[in-house]
């Protein structure tokens, strides 16, 4: 490959992964939305030895950014309430405070609209992408979502109510994250599903994940 040939694709490469990368920039008092939804074990994993994101997440990330943005430069004038810039709460315990910040795709009267792109849309709405919402309801003080999928198919939608039981669990698990990260100790795991993606499911970071990938996996053979 000739030299001019690489530092073009270095520098395309660069610039996909500065766009994507401010997950992983954030201090410890700082937690996204994305990082407390999911297994915070997995979030801790990702912010310590991910300074910046491998190229497979930076892709999935930019090419969902890109589409929101084009449906949202699209929609309708006064249909979408979403301002510029994240939104946050602060979440407190006896170790001080920690801020939990998102930004909602689309705000409208009483919704959240969640964006999501996919080749194909799940029969149920996985936990990771409930907690998201009801999030996004409570930092913008709504009490109704919608997590819609963009498929080759068309568009399919999820109704989520607000859910107090289920957000004060969520402040909790921003907590332990937070909490996690200024002392460099991994968080107890949630196994279940996202343990068969995850990077971090490896006998050395993260055997109950391992083992629940290999479990699964046995089965399947």
């Amino acid at each position: 490959m000739a030299e001019e040939v690489k530092r073009i694709l270095a520098a395309i490469e660069k610039a996909i992964m500065l766009e994507v990368s401010e997950l992983t920039r954030a201090p410890p008092n700082t937690i996204w939305v994305t990082e407390v939804s999911r297994c915070i074990r997995q979030s801790f994993y990702s912010r310590i030895y991910l300074k910046s994101l491998d190229f497979g997440a930076a892709y999935t990330i930019l090419r969902g950014r890109l589409l929101h943005e084009v449906v949202l430069r699209n929609m309708p004038l006064g249909v979408t309430e979403t301002e510029e810039g994240t939104r946050s709460i602060v979440v407190e315990d006896e170790a001080g405070k920690v801020e939990v910040r998102g930004r909602a795709d689309i705000v409208v009267g009483d919704y959240i609209v969640d964006l999501k792109t996919s080749e194909r849309a799940p029969d149920k709405l996985p936990e990771e992408y409930r907690g998201q919402v009801q999030l996004y309801m409570e930092l913008y003080g709504r009490s109704k979502g919608l997590v819609v999928y963009i498929t080759r198919e068309g568009l399919k939608y999820f109704q989520e109510n607000r859910d107090e039981g289920r957000i004060a669990k969520l402040k909790e698990k921003a907590l332990k994250l937070s909490r996690a990260l200024r002392e460099n100790k991994p968080p107890e795991p949630e196994v279940g599903f996202w343990c068969r993606w995850c990077s971090w499911s490896t006998q050395e970071l993260c055997p109950e994940g391992y083992n629940y990938k290999i479990g699964k996996s046995s089965e399947r053979g």
